[in-house]
């Protein structure tokens, strides 16, 4: 990861006698943290699956694909996201803004 990091961000510090082995990535809320992060505009994640990542990525990822959608094809990104089986997913709740303080 350090390598391919080092290759997108030649100016970074980032070598590989520096990483370090992690955890699970779990959210404070043990929901994935999927989508556009508002005071970072084109920054966006897909973290925080804790222990089900595997369970959870696939669908998680079609939702990180239609905000990237959205968001390439300048359009106004809808309230839910749409999964296979007509289920649909709250975008909010998903969000990395529903940690913003004020929305506590």
């Amino acid at each position: 990861i350090a390598r391919y990091g080092k290759s997108l961000f030649p100016e970074s510090n980032a070598t590989e006698e520096t990483a370090l082995q992690c955890f699970r990535p779990m959210s404070p809320d043990d929901i994935p943290i999927v989508g556009e992060v508002r005071s970072a505009p084109g920054l966006y994640m897909h973290t925080g699956h804790g222990t089900l990542g595997w369970t959870l990525c696939l669908a998680t990822s079609e939702c990180l694909a239609q905000a990237l959608h959205d968001s390439i094809n300048a359009k106004e990104a809808r309230s839910t996201y749409r999964l296979p089986g007509n289920i649909t997913v709250d975008r909010a709740r998903l969000s990395p803004d529903r940690f913003i303080a004020s929305q506590w």
